[in-house]
């Protein structure tokens, strides 16, 4: 039998971009900034984009397959949001139409004639960017970089401490929870998260907290394993981290502009920094106009390095409280190492 090779060769030309980091790191703040980048579409979750590349990477689909599907997918967000079809206006959401710059230009699609298919493909798509949140899914392997020609991946980096508890009060609903969407794995008749497959047995041994502080280390670890094996590609990555960027808010933003040359709207960008209370250089929670998951939906408003880390040490053992310890210096010094280049 003739081996197949799926393909997909007639493309819109738009800029894809990926905001790819932990949950908790800092994802909803990069896709704010990029609102105030002219040009930019409003940021979209596609579930495909989170599981092909794990899937991929599993060696469960084959490479041609995959890619195929990947520019099929996004060519249909292309095209979707340029006639304005699949527009939300729920308004608490976070893809929420109304609360971005081209509000009137999505209102306008979705009861306006559709537009001319030469309109889209030849003037409209090789302006526009579209950018779409991802869960880890790019940390190992490179199929959205070999399938994509014009892309940019933000990845976005947090002290590992100030993101454990989004995860421990996360891990239950990926056993039970239909609405949970991470990619899952069988092992002896659960479902486990697929970052957890090569230390399942520890991961249904230990509690959340020490789960969590596992799973950042060993995938912090692949993410460094991908970015040293593809230094040729050095240009298609920007890494942020969330202290700096609070902290220095204007020099990280005009130097991800610089990635696009598209220019910004002063107003807008102005309005997110008020909206995400930043800058600021004190390291304690901010909720946000967000809220993350927490142990009984407890709020974190004001918690500091000091609380959170006497909190934590009360619901681990001392092995893994000093696992976490050896993981943020090597945080810090992964920071170090990326801000001084």
């Amino acid at each position: 039998m003739t081996k197949i090779f799926f393909s997909k060769n007639s493309i819109y030309n738009s800029k894809l971009v990926l905001i790819d980091g932990f949950s908790g790191s800092g994802k909803i703040l990069v896709a704010e900034l990029l609102k105030a980048i002219k040009n930019t579409e409003i940021v979209k979750l596609e579930t495909s984009f989170d599981h092909l590349p794990i899937i991929y990477n599993r060696g469960k689909i084959e490479k041609s397959a995959a890619i195929s599907l990947l520019k099929t997918i996004f060519d249909k967000h292309v095209y979707y949001t340029n006639i304005g079809r699949e527009i939300n206006l729920r308004r608490k959401d976070l893809t929420f139409a109304l609360d971005h710059p081209n509000k009137f230009k999505y209102l306008s699609s979705m009861f306006g004639n559709p537009l001319n298919d030469d309109l889209i493909t030849d003037q409209l798509s090789p302006k526009q960017i579209f950018p779409f949140m991802v869960h880890m899914s790019t940390f190992s392997n490179t199929l959205f970089e070999d399938g994509f020609h014009n892309i940019n991946i933000l990845y976005i980096l947090r002290d590992p401490l100030f993101i454990l508890e989004t995860y421990s009060s996360y891990l239950n609903r990926i056993s039970y929870d239909p609405r949970e969407f991470t990619p899952k794995v069988n092992y002896n008749g659960k479902d486990i998260p697929w970052y957890a497959e090569e230390w399942a047995e520890e991961y249904l041994r230990i509690n959340n907290t020490e789960k969590s502080i596992i799973l950042i280390d060993k995938c912090l670890d692949i993410f460094l394993k991908k970015l040293e094996n593809n230094k040729m590609s050095k240009n298609i990555y920007k890494i942020l981290f969330f202290e700096d960027l609070v902290s220095k808010i204007d020099k990280r933003f005009f130097e991800i502009e610089s990635i696009f040359n598209q220019g910004y709207d002063r107003r807008c960008f102005n309005y997110i920094k008020r909206k995400n209370k930043v800058p600021r250089t004190s390291n304690q929670i901010e909720e946000g106009f967000w809220k993350r998951y927490t142990i009984k939906n407890i709020s974190r408003q004001g918690d500091n390095e000091e609380i959170i880390l006497k909190r934590t040490k009360a619901m681990i053992s001392k092995y893994y409280f000093n696992k976490l310890l050896n993981l943020r210096d090597k945080y810090n010094n992964i920071k170090k190492t990326c801000l001084k280049d």
